[in-house]
């Protein structure tokens, strides 16, 4: 594992991402050990048949569970094609180095799908009502360390398109205060770009790094926990979990503020290609997707063609789940 992790570096794979193809390999080692009998893994005895049969399981059979309800859902296919991905890198690494002479991910494919729906983002009353949450001056009464924190986070996602793992990994020399930028070393696919602080980012970041000087820290980064080491995805992932909790915004995660932005800045009339330089896109392909009709208008645009006769009845179920 450990060469394998280091061949990823080599390829220029983050921490992020090098976590999740070691979750993937480790899910497919469980997956084969059980279909085999338990028959201990050994990647030379892994057949392009097992792969797509694993395909086959990732689609049909496989199921991730809600922490909140415990309801058990099937993979959606963006990550039946991550997890696809993540393998045929762990068979590329062993083909590459030697270890294997033949490649059986080679006729591995990701599963084709019809043009995507567009990201999800927030409506505008959906981040009125996150902004007047963050920006609460009782927070700040109550905890000035934590209400600077986590608004400075906030607004690098909503205000920079920032994702959480260049929210975690910015330094405090990353911060150009007097040309005013946030410089991304290392974003996605190992590119840097150099993104513009409005004013309001601009106050935010300011305003958390007085706050960071009061605690001791051991740490260059930006954004650090509250015993002073480097905050985590994790701890970001908590703080969203609070906020989702707090506001009953459903799907309300970090890449959402981000998709938030890019939706934004297209939807005031700037060029994609603008958008894209600023989120990190290397396909306009992606940053297409931000023109595209929201699921919200498609799901109006569809019931308009209905009789009416049970959306009161729907609505009423609706409104029932939302108070459970």
């Amino acid at each position: 594992m450990e060469k394998y992790i280091h061949w990823l570096q080599q390829q220029g794979k983050s921490e992020h991402t090098i976590r999740r193809y070691k979750t993937v390999l480790k899910e497919f080692q469980q997956w084969y050990e059980g279909m085999t009998g338990g028959v201990p893994f050994d990647p030379k005895n892994v057949s392009a048949i097992d792969l797509q049969d694993w395909k086959n399981y990732l689609i049909n059979i496989a199921r991730i569970e809600n922490p909140k309800t415990g309801e058990r859902k099937k993979l959606t296919i963006s990550t039946v094609n991550n997890k696809i991905e993540s393998l045929k890198a762990y068979f590329r690494y062993l083909y590459d180095t030697g270890i294997i002479k033949d490649n059986p991910a080679s006729s591995l494919s990701v599963q084709k799908q019809q043009t995507p729906l567009s990201p999800r983002w927030l409506e505008r009353v959906e981040k009125n009502k996150l902004l007047h949450y963050i920006d609460d001056k009782e927070k700040q009464k109550k905890n000035p360390w934590r209400y600077a924190r986590n608004r400075a986070i906030i607004y690098c996602m909503l205000h920079a398109g920032m994702r959480v793992s260049e929210v975690v990994e910015l330094e405090l020399e990353d911060i150009d205060f007097a040309n005013g930028y946030i410089n991304i070393r290392d974003g996605k696919g190992g590119k840097a770009r150099r993104i513009p602080m409005n004013s309001d980012l601009k106050h935010a970041l300011s305003l958390w790094i007085s706050e960071r000087k009061t605690k001791e820290t051991n740490t260059n980064k930006v954004f650090v926990s509250q015993k002073g080491g480097n905050l985590t995805i994790s701890g970001v992932n908590n703080l969203f979990n609070k906020i989702r909790h707090d506001l009953k915004i459903e799907e309300l995660t970090p890449h959402v503020l981000r998709h938030t932005f890019c939706h934004d800045l297209i939807e005031k009339g700037f060029p994609i290609t603008y958008v894209a330089d600023l989120a990190g896109h290397s396909d306009l392909d992606t940053t297409r997707r931000y023109v595209a009709t929201s699921d919200k208008e498609m799901k109006i645009a569809v019931e308009s063609l209905s009789s009416g006769r049970y959306r009161q009845t729907e609505n009423k179920k609706n409104k029932g789940e939302d108070e459970r």
